[in-house]
């Protein structure tokens, strides 16, 4: 075990070379499982959409237009969704900029007030 540790710090190539290696053997399991669950997906979604589009062929382009017009309006309403919230969060910063004055204006006004009462 000494002679191991004893040529690895004589040779740190040797480590890092090795560590790189395992580090790739990693990867590449990892990923060809990745991509065959990919693959076994694929297939199945193809078997479904082959199962109804031999089921009810007729209906299947106006299915998938209907599809198609869903998707479009749900992108439509994110894409508007998203710009009343840039406007909000612009109107909502400008807003929270003034507050501290207008605390401060607040403050100010209550110690007025306290200051005329205690004098009273």
């Amino acid at each position: 075990m000494d002679a191991i540790t004893g040529y690895i710090s004589a040779h740190p190539a040797v480590l890092v070379i090795s560590v790189i290696f395992i580090i790739i053997l990693i990867l590449h399991f990892i990923f060809k499982n990745l991509i065959r669950l990919a693959l076994i997906m694929l297939f199945i979604l193809l078997a479904a959409f082959g199962y109804y589009y031999l089921k009810d062929a007729d209906k299947m382009p106006e299915k998938i237009e209907k599809s198609i017009n869903m998707m479009k309006s749900g992108i439509n309403e994110i894409v508007n969704t998203s710009k009343s919230f840039g406007k909000d969060s612009k109107k909502l910063f400008k807003e929270s900029k003034k507050m501290p004055g207008e605390v401060g204006k607040l403050l100010k006004e209550t110690d007025k007030q306290v200051d005329k009462e205690m004098k009273k």
